[in-house]
């Protein structure tokens, strides 16, 4: 009796132990192991400013009066990154003598450039982590990362699914087929909440991404998004809220009409012990979230600010023990740029480099786990929207004008056909005349062929060196952005030669 009472009392422990076992995993993040190997930077974090070139950084400098600390700091390495995609090229040379050849050869899009940044391959335009043979599957930095144990997480001002967050999340043949990127990033099954035949925006996947993100925040929320949205729809939403605080799923945050705390919500529920996934979903009529403006105004204060919605991720992804990835996208700075609007893309670089402090001041915050020792942070852009120069027909090398509210004030198109300025129209005849002074012109509605700016710093950043594929004669040293793969795959310790897939060498 006592032999089989002792093996009852045995039976009833194993049955405890397995319980809380399984609660743990349960619990725990998707993807997270139990401790961080030490063989590799713990936390990398990479900032894309979509669409920021040089002289949208400077743009913003000059109007606040200052310059952001990664830009001028000794501890941050600098250099360039050309943008092209598959059977693209950069020549540096021409680039400098031929005013179109920058606006019009190799332009890259942003599923392509994601691609390539993400990949280390270069693609065509529209494919999402896809080589530019449909039936390539490419591997995602996010998915060497997740090998290590790494929590992923992603951050945009655009919708979830938009391609630049999209090739950190998902495998696709377009980046039009929203609803199958935004299934594969929350729920790894590119069909979760439907299939082709219910939607044309379901197509193009190429199997389960597992495990699937655990932190994703952005716009797109379909309540607010009436304006073309094939991103995100209410089935997702449905099945968010109806999954929320069940153990291992998503917790969720919305944008709430006449709630003017967005980012406290979230923020709040990012520092709950218990949410160790969590996806946060707001936006306006066109899916983004709303331009904040260079003077600080035009946001809604419904939507959190890309600063704190990166906090969010940063606080959730850091209960992780093994380490995290997290992307950050300013992904309206692109758009504000094609629109050819100084007034809205100064507002989001400077939301852009306030995000940039935010992550800053979190690696160096005593009480956090990070520190420069095991933390790589990469500042960047996809490519270049605009070609903002000084004047209409000007090299973007030479220096913009005064930028200032008041000359803010004065961008206008020039007529009949021309470009959209700032210039001291005198006569009011909507033309640039001899004697009228030109603070800047924007020359192209759309992406350009031109190198855009890299800033590393911490864990792994002295590596930029070894990326170093040419000198451009006006910026200097310059990597390809399929380099950035490079160095965030080196950070995750990964030492074995990768090869990297060009159409054509750099020049």
């Amino acid at each position: 009796m006592n032999k089989i009472f002792s093996m009852f009392k045995l039976s009833i422990r194993f049955i405890f132990l397995s319980i809380l076992i399984s609660g743990f995993l349960i619990l725990t993040p998707q993807g997270v192991g139990s401790q961080w190997d030490g063989n590799s930077t713990k936390y990398i974090i990479l900032l894309i400013g979509d669409g920021m070139g040089s002289n949208h950084l400077l743009a913003a400098n000059s109007y606040t009066g200052l310059k952001p600390d990664y830009q001028e700091d000794q501890t941050w390495r600098s250099a360039w990154i050309s943008t092209f995609p598959y059977v693209g090229t950069y020549d540096p040379n021409f680039a400098w003598q031929t005013f179109d050849y920058v606006t019009k050869d190799s332009i890259t899009d942003s599923a392509a450039a994601a691609t390539a940044l993400y990949t280390g391959v270069k693609t065509v335009n529209g494919r999402i982590s896809m080589g530019a043979s449909s039936n390539v599957r490419l591997k995602a930095i996010t998915e060497f990362a997740r090998e290590k144990g790494f929590a992923v997480g992603a951050v945009t001002t655009t919708p979830i699914s938009h391609a630049t967050p999209a090739a950190w999340i998902a495998h696709n043949d377009s980046r039009n087929n929203g609803y199958a990127i935004a299934d594969e990033g929350l729920w790894g099954n590119p069909n979760t909440t439907g299939t082709p035949f219910d939607s044309s925006f379901y197509e193009g996947s190429h199997g389960t991404t597992m495990p699937p993100i655990d932190v994703l925040i952005g716009g797109g929320n379909p309540a607010w998004f009436t304006l073309g949205n094939h991103f995100v729809n209410s089935n997702m939403v449905t099945k968010l809220k109806q999954e929320a605080g069940q153990a291992g799923t998503f917790h969720y945050v919305e944008r709430v009409s006449g709630k003017s705390d967005g980012g406290n919500r979230l923020l709040e529920e990012a520092q709950k012990t218990e949410t160790t996934r969590l996806v946060g979903l707001f936006g306006g009529t066109n899916g983004d979230i709303e331009y904040r403006l260079a003077d600080n105004s035009g946001a809604n204060a419904e939507n959190p600010t890309l600063p704190e919605m990166a906090l969010a991720a940063l606080t959730v992804l850091e209960k992780n023990p093994c380490g995290f990835i997290l992307l950050i996208e300013g992904g309206t700075i692109d758009h504000a740029s094609h629109a050819n609007n100084m007034n809205e893309m100064i507002g989001e670089v400077i939301d852009f480099n306030q995000t940039v402090q935010t992550v800053v001041d979190w690696v160096e915050d005593p009480s956090n786990d990070p520190t420069w020792e095991n933390t790589l942070v990469i500042v960047t852009a996809d490519h270049e929207t605009g070609y903002l120069a000084q004047a209409p027909g000007v090299f973007a090398n030479q220096s913009l004008g005064e930028v200032s509210p008041w000359t803010v004030v004065l961008e206008k198109k020039v007529l009949p056909d021309g470009p959209v300025a700032s210039w001291d129209d005198v006569n009011d005849n909507n033309e640039i005349e001899i004697g009228e002074s030109v603070y800047w012109a924007w020359n192209s509605t759309g992406h350009t062929n031109s190198l855009v700016p890299i800033f590393v710093r911490g864990a792994g950043s002295e590596r930029l060196d070894q990326f170093i594929r040419g000198v451009d004669p006006i910026r200097g040293f310059y990597l390809d952005n399929t380099d950035v793969f490079g160095l965030m795959r080196s950070a995750l310790g990964y030492t074995e030669y990768l090869p990297i897939i060009f159409a054509n060498a750099i020049n």
